[in-house]
């Protein structure tokens, strides 16, 4: 039976909701929901994080994000889905743990209440959740330990006036880059079909450094009060926006090793991501654990912004390490 979304009542204030599954052989399987509801109807800002397990540190921003603002301050209303994939996450990887069937919840929207498990999740998160939204950001960050990340990425595919506007939100969170993505099957491309707005954010990473995890979780809150100041769901105006680079899949290039070692990355902090490197920079040198010799030097493939890096230690044969964006295949967008 279709349970009754909570984002149909309005009702302001903060509250929580667990939305039903299904029932599993280890127990029920509920998805949080959790709403700040403002004083003053307004439109509704749709938050998906750890759609990929291994990927919790956006639910920190959320959590720090509802501690900073006051219902009577805000206009409209934040709903926000915390542990979009419970059993992922409860395995610390990427996609659900099942046993037949796509399971990459990233690329399993609308999803099917007949579905698989992965499918089912994204059933709910439909109907439950995005199609009672105005707007979507669907938060990301680099998984697994030790990756960092700094980009929005918004749906290259998406309907020309759908893709503007959520090109402008995109802009407002404030990363120097954007990333102009392929999404179709996604929370962002399912949203932007129905002639909603939304992109994903794509910042941090999880098990950082105290001094990381901090930048990332105070630069997420701030880029999220841009997005609520663009909305006019807060007071401010509209954001500045910075010079920032938007790049195309094909401008995308990534230095990966070709065997598993140990990588000693030269680009281990989260104020490295944006600064621009220049082609054949040594990104990392990976070491054969067995025999303890250097087996591989990392270089840049082209002149570009660097969006992706990673702490040292151990990484296997074909791992994402680095990327960068390149400039020259790139357009500059101006501040404004």
């Amino acid at each position: 039976m279709q349970q009754h979304s909570p984002l149909r009542d309005w009702t302001p204030g903060r509250a929580y909701t667990a939305l039903s599954v299904t029932r599993r052989l280890a127990g029920d399987l509920a998805l949080p929901l959790n709403t700040l509801t403002g004083a003053r109807k307004g439109p509704t800002l749709a938050i998906t994080t750890a759609i990929h397990g291994d990927e919790t540190t956006p639910a920190m921003i959320v959590r720090s994000l509802f501690e900073r603002l006051k219902c009577e301050d805000l206009t409209g209303r934040i709903a926000a889905v915390t542990v979009c994939n419970p059993p992922s996450v409860g395995a610390f990887g990427r996609q659900t743990p099942e046993q037949h069937g796509k399971t990459d919840l990233h690329e399993a929207f609308p999803g099917s209440a007949e579905g698989n498990l992965t499918q089912k999740i994204a059933h709910v998160l439909t109907r439950q959740v995005i199609d009672h939204a105005d707007v979507l950001v669907d938060y990301h960050c680099g998984g697994s330990g030790g990756r960092l990340q700094e980009r929005v990425d918004i749906h290259k595919d998406a309907p020309p006036e759908v893709r503007a506007k959520s090109l402008a939100l995109a802009r407002s969170f404030g990363t120097i880059l954007v990333h102009d993505n392929a999404l179709g099957n996604s929370a962002v491309g399912y949203a932007n079909k129905q002639g909603k707005t939304a992109f994903n954010a794509e910042t941090g990473g999880v098990y950082l450094a105290p001094a990381d995890q901090d930048f990332y979780i105070k630069n997420g809150v701030e880029g999220f009060l841009r997005v609520l100041r663009q909305l006019g769901m807060i007071e401010g105006g509209a954001p500045k926006l910075r010079r920032q680079l938007l790049f195309a899949t094909k401008a995308r290039h990534e230095a990966n090793p070709r065997q598993g070692g140990y990588l000693v990355s030269e680009f281990q902090s989260a104020q490295d991501l944006g600064k621009p490197v220049a082609k054949g920079t040594l990104l990392g040198t990976l070491y054969d654990l067995y025999t303890l010799e250097p087996v591989e030097e990392l270089r840049a493939p082209a002149d570009g912004i660097l969006q992706f890096s990673r702490y040292s230690g151990a990484i296997d044969a074909g791992t994402k390490a680095f990327a960068l964006a390149e400039e020259a295949a790139s357009e500059w967008l101006d501040a404004q």
